[in-house]
């Protein structure tokens, strides 16, 4: 018996964690209450914790997974990012841990800056994934009913890739991994 794929399932977590525990922060500064301060420190743990465990989930399923070469290419683009990601909110995390042991435990504007960066990061993150599964059918069995053309929404993500990764144009080019070409092998 076959696993689906089980980091789709589980990425949706540490991302809402990210955005909660920023929300929480921010509201803690402004409001002064300690139980939002709490929640901002622990859901950033619970948003590391999640994301590890999804990255985990995430090697796991491209082990098993039949990409193309250009698939592949936007997947280890998504690896790196997801990796430079759980560095930032591990810094993040040890940072807030350390305002939770000072006598004020009230973030500070640069930590805010930094985790609204973050958030930002993970954002990005959660819409790059999105985009190789729906213009490339990345960990799925792409059936083309999307809103959109395979071609026009590869193009998209070949333009981000190519500010990414300069000089990835010509891999990335639009239609490389197409329904149509899926459907030739």
């Amino acid at each position: 018996m076959s696993l689906p794929p089980l980091h789709p399932a589980l990425v949706h977590l540490p991302i809402a964690f990210v955005l909660l525990s920023v929300i929480a922060d921010v509201a803690g500064k402004i409001t002064r209450r300690d139980s939002l301060r709490h929640v901002g420190l622990w859901s950033l743990l619970a948003a590391l914790l999640g994301g590890l465990v999804t990255i985990a989930t995430g090697y796991w399923d491209l082990n098993r997974a039949s990409l193309s070469g250009d698939t592949e290419n936007y997947a280890d683009l998504h690896l790196k990012i997801g990796w430079a990601l759980a560095a930032g909110l591990a810094v993040l995390a040890i940072w807030r841990w350390r305002i939770r042991q000072q006598a004020r435990r009230v973030v500070t504007a640069p930590y805010v800056a930094a985790a609204l960066i973050v958030l930002a990061l993970t954002m990005f993150q959660a819409w790059f994934g999105g985009e190789m599964v729906y213009s490339h059918g990345a960990g799925v069995a792409a059936a083309g009913q999307g809103t959109e053309s395979a071609d026009k929404a590869q193009e998209r993500l070949a333009r981000v890739r190519e500010v990414l990764e300069p000089g990835t144009a010509a891999v990335g080019a639009p239609g490389t991994n197409s329904a149509s070409e899926r459907g030739n092998r």
